[in-house]
């Protein structure tokens, strides 16, 4: 990865050497003096349309800035001022054929897409062969990619295999309908609660719903259900809690679910609780999700318990 700190230190003995003050630099290169303090401190980098005009007003390369002055053959990062003159001059045609042909790795495409924009990356990517686009590199391009690219490449990707890693990383930037696909072509009959818990939140909730009902013949925690609750309906909900609670629920948790759960299945696992698992705190709690008799119950518990 890039070294911003790095990079920023050798921007500001730059700037230093030629007795520039930060404000005197940013008017050269149209930019504010805001934009320059982050550099130099290491917050962000020049964009791509500036980086080449910064290069040569200090009689530099881009990758001099961006290996942060390190001699040729200590550089980590190769081929990126390519890259980066390319699509600043608005050439996406060759930056993606030099990695087609690899001439320039894959990697140094990922190091550059912080700060290219969306519309430009796409016009590197839609180029790209699927032999060089694999799921775990547009994972790392995702959060750099517009929604229809990123859905778009990964239905190009998609024929290889697939793991959840790949499908957890994804999961926030594509859409609910290629997520769905992912998770649909990987399970295979060993789907985990814990895994759901993770993509829930960018799934529908019909098919959360549909995916629990495969995952929950294996083991079932209560870390797992609480995870799942604001994603699921209330019948599926309902229904891992029936068979999650064997007794050993404390207050606490059931505290937890009751926002979601309907009354009747709320007054069933409160009547599993032991007395000695409940206080006035988790009473008070409760109170507006059940009903009166249930809370009378639990009151009476609570006193016999302090006698």
């Amino acid at each position: 990865m890039l070294d911003l700190r790095k990079i920023g230190a050798y921007i500001s003995k730059l700037r230093k050497d030629q007795d520039l003050t930060q404000l005197e630099l940013a008017d050269q290169l149209n930019v504010s003096h805001q934009a320059v303090s982050k550099w130099e401190r290491g917050e962000s980098l020049p964009d791509i349309g500036t980086l080449p005009q910064f290069a040569r007003l200090f009689g530099k390369t881009v990758d001099d800035i961006l290996n942060a002055g390190d001699n040729a053959e200590n550089r980590e990062h190769r081929h990126l001022g390519t890259i980066v003159k390319e699509i600043a001059d608005n050439r996406p045609i060759q930056v993606a054929e030099m990695v087609n042909t690899g001439e320039v790795k894959m990697e140094a495409l990922v190091e550059v897409a912080p700060f290219v924009k969306a519309s430009a990356l796409h016009k590197v990517t839609e180029r790209l062969d699927s032999s060089v686009l694999k799921l775990d590199v547009i994972m790392r391009l995702a959060p750099f990619l517009g929604k229809d690219t990123l859905d778009e490449l990964v239905c190009q990707a998609e024929e290889g295999e697939i793991a959840w890693d790949a499908i957890t990383g994804l999961a926030p930037f594509v859409s609910s309908d290629i997520l769905s696909r992912l998770v649909d072509r990987l399970i295979d009959g060993s789907l985990e609660l814990h895994h759901l818990v993770e993509i829930a939140p960018f799934l529908g909730r019909e098919h959360v719903d549909r995916l629990v009902q495969k995952a929950e013949e294996g083991s079932l925690s209560w870390h797992s259900v609480q995870g799942l609750v604001p994603f699921i309906s209330r019948e599926t909900l309902s229904r891992l809690v029936d068979r999650v609670a064997d007794g050993t629920a404390d207050g606490d948790q059931i505290v937890s679910l009751a926002p979601f759960l309907d009354r009747e299945s709320l007054t069933k696992l409160i009547g599993g609780v032991e007395a000695e698992h409940l206080s006035p705190d988790v009473l008070a709690s409760l109170a507006p999700f059940v009903d009166q008799g249930t809370l009378s119950r639990m009151v009476t518990n609570l006193l016999n318990k302090a006698k």
